[in-house]
């Protein structure tokens, strides 16, 4: 990020958000540690690259730091899952979170077998009487 920009404060605290039909995007409203608010508007179609650099970037801060530093996060519960496929023929994992949003994850083919492998250890963990 070398090209001269405008910077946002560091913010602490997400407030509220809001799903906007009418325009194509997602609000959100955030706060700094002073308490001053800001509101921030994504178009619809950057939302999952959004989640997706921000989860990213977050591993790379959060390696760095000591495990008694490290932050107790907030939970994204699923409320359905299923299979999508887009026109090129692409497997995705699409999730609908908790309050109705949906995030499509792209599967590669090869992965496939490793992914079933890791559903069957959920299961059986899920299953074993001291989980």
């Amino acid at each position: 990020m070398t090209e001269t920009m405008n910077k946002a404060p560091i913010f602490q605290t997400l407030v509220a958000g809001e799903a906007r039909p009418d325009d194509g995007s997602v609000a959100l409203v955030v706060a700094t540690a002073k308490g001053e608010k800001f509101a921030l508007e994504f178009d619809a179609k950057m939302v999952p690259a959004t989640i997706t650099a921000l989860t990213s970037h977050l591993g790379q801060v959060v390696s760095a730091l000591p495990e008694n530093e490290q932050p107790n996060y907030q939970v994204l519960k699923t409320t359905r899952m299923g299979l999508a496929m887009n026109p090129q023929g692409e497997l995705g994992l699409m999730l609908t979170l908790e309050g109705g949003g949906e995030l499509t994850i792209a599967m590669n083919k090869a992965y496939l077998p490793v992914l079933k492998a890791q559903i069957e250890d959920a299961i059986r963990i899920a299953e074993d009487p001291r989980h």
